[in-house]
C-alpha cells in the first residue's frame, strides 16, 4: 500500500441502482482493508433491507438528509452525521428530502467496489441483483423500511397560559 491522492471528482464512477458511486479507494489502494465510495442518491432513493455477511459499513453524511435503519434502530441523519452498520445486521437507508443526498461510504474489508462495478455493468432485474449480491456476500431480505418521518408518539402539550 502506498500514498494516494485523488482530485475532487476523481475515481471510478459506477451508476448503481439509481445512484452514482465514485470509488475513491478500494482493495488495490488499501491492501484489501477498506473501500471508500462517494455516493450521490437522488430524491426518494431507498435501498432494500439487506445484510452484509462479511463486511461492516459506515456512512458519513456529506449533504442532505437520510433515514438510516439498522436492526430495530433508526435515525434521521443530516450533514456531519456518522452511522456504523455492523455486518450481519439487516439495514437500509433512504433519501427523505427533495434534493440529492451525498454520502461517504466506508466498507471493510475492501470488496464492495467489485459488487458496485458488477451491478453497474449488468441487468438490474431483481433476480439478477440477488444473484450478484449473493456472490459478493450480500442478501436482499425485503423492501425498504417505511421511511416516512413521523411526529413523536406523544406531541408536547401546549403550555398553559396563566
Amino acid at each position: 500500500m502506498s500514498a494516494l491522492h485523488l482530485p475532487a471528482g476523481g475515481g471510478a464512477v459506477h451508476p448503481f441502482l439509481g445512484t452514482t458511486m465514485t470509488v475513491k479507494a478500494g482493495g488495490p489502494e488499501t491492501g484489501d482493508r477498506l473501500t471508500v465510495i462517494e455516493q450521490e442518491c437522488p430524491p426518494g432513493f431507498a435501498t432494500p433491507l439487506h445484510v452484509h455477511r462479511d463486511d461492516d459499513e459506515a456512512f458519513y453524511v456529506l449533504s442532505g438528509t437520510a433515514r438510516m435503519h439498522c436492526g430495530e434502530r433508526s435515525w434521521q441523519v443530516t450533514a456531519g452525521a456518522f452511522v456504523l452498520l455492523p455486518r450481519r445486521v439487516p439495514h437500509a437507508f433512504a433519501n427523505v428530502q427533495d434534493a440529492p443526498l451525498r454520502l461517504l461510504q466506508l466498507t471493510w474489508p475492501a470488496g464492495f467496489e467489485h459488487f458496485a462495478a458488477e451491478v453497474a455493468a449488468g441487468d438490474v432485474d431483481p433476480g439478477h441483483l440477488a444473484e450478484v449480491a449473493a456472490r459478493h456476500g450480500y442478501q436482499v431480505i425485503g423492501p425498504p423500511p417505511d421511511t416516512a418521518v413521523r411526529p413523536p408518539a406523544h406531541p408536547p402539550r401546549p403550555e398553559e397560559s396563566s
